[in-house]
């Protein structure tokens, strides 16, 4: 192979070559055999993150497409859907690039398809085999490593998004999914099939339909590091908060949930259930389901699809039994008026 291996994107403004790119595709075919590793590094960084990419095999030239597409959320920021398939390589992100190239916080989130990968952040080091998820924090260094040609989807997340599934207290970079766990396999499905189908879905449903897959990605998220079939070696109050927490999904809508349905659900009593709530997320059970009733009708708020709904059908159908006491509950949370709050959006999704 002509093309010595190196870093890449040094500068803020990198753009990768023009060579084969159409419709958010970026591939190596037509890019002579002599610049196909410098022009892969290229689309690496500007694509993904910003990256040092070193081949591992020089039997032929090197081999790499890219296909990424934009999917937009309606209360938050959007989050790019990444396609990659390539042959063998390393992959770090250095302190120094982290510090030379100025991007956005974000999170990776791999999901392996075709052939491996050992992805490294801090003390961890985890093999993604396929159908597992790895979750990567590109605000600090990483190395991945893909022994053999492979197959992957990317997830790249803006922070504030990640952490709607993954809370701030728990730091999974370096970790995955079980590719074999059940509800693992679900999200993944989910995120496939967005992928497969983002183009014959309409675009006023896609918001909602990205935010439905990731309602079951942050489902297997907190089933999986907070269950026992965790990998950090949970204990059992942290699986009551995860069983908890389940119950409370399926029944956010319900006006009559109540601390002692939700305690008798997972075999605890009251006031057990809330020093486990305390314990693995410093609120109160009443507090938590607050927040995630608030958190729904704000999604819901913000879906162009659902405009034709009244403001007072979205919190009632979120459990909320008084339309009063409703928008001071989420005046208080997001400092402004649940009309106001879709007015905002229905503005930038219409572009006026």
């Amino acid at each position: 192979m002509t093309s010595p291996p190196g870093k890449i994107g040094q500068r803020n403004d990198a753009q990768p070559p023009d060579y084969a790119k159409a419709a958010g595709l970026l591939t190596t075919a037509s890019v002579p055999a002599a610049k196909r590793l410098d022009f892969w590094r290229e689309v690496v960084c500007h694509t993904i993150a910003g990256v040092e990419a070193t081949a591992l095999a020089e039997e032929h030239p090197y081999a790499g497409a890219i296909h990424a597409r934009s999917i937009p959320l309606a209360h938050l920021p959007s989050f790019d859907l990444v396609q990659v398939e390539a042959d063998p390589q390393r992959v770090n992100r250095t302190r120094e690039l982290i510090g030379s190239i100025q991007t956005e916080p974000t999170w990776l989130l791999m999901i392996q398809g075709e052939g491996t990968c050992t992805i490294r952040q801090g003390r961890r080091e985890t093999t993604l085999e396929t159908g597992d998820i790895g979750f990567l924090d590109t605000a600090r260094p990483y190395e991945v490593i893909f022994p053999r040609t492979f197959r992957q989807s990317i997830l790249k997340m803006p922070t504030p998004l990640f952490h709607d599934i993954v809370p701030r207290s728990r730091d999974v970079a370096g970790l995955a999914l079980a590719g074999g766990d059940a509800l693992t396999a679900i999200a993944r499905q989910n995120i496939v099939l967005i992928e497969r189908f983002v183009s014959a879905i309409d675009p006023i449903l896609l918001p909602a339909a990205a935010n439905r897959a990731l309602d079951h990605l942050a489902l297997a998220a907190r089933a999986f590091f907070e269950g026992n079939s965790g990998r950090l070696g949970r204990n059992a109050s942290a699986s009551y908060f995860a069983r908890a927490c389940a119950y409370i999904s399926e029944s956010l809508g319900d006006p009559l949930l109540s601390v002692e349905r939700i305690a008798e659900a997972v075999g605890l009593s009251s006031g057990h259930l809330q020093q486990v709530f305390r314990q693995s997320s410093g609120n109160t059970v009443g507090e938590y389901v607050r927040e995630r009733r608030l958190a729904c009708c704000r999604r819901d708020l913000a879906d162009p699809s659902l405009a034709h709904q009244n403001i007072t059908s979205i919190a009632f159908r979120w459990g909320f039994s008084e339309s009063s006491s409703f928008s001071r509950a989420f005046r208080n949370a997001f400092h402004t008026s649940p009309r106001r709050y879709r007015n905002a959006h229905r503005q930038d999704a219409f572009g006026s």
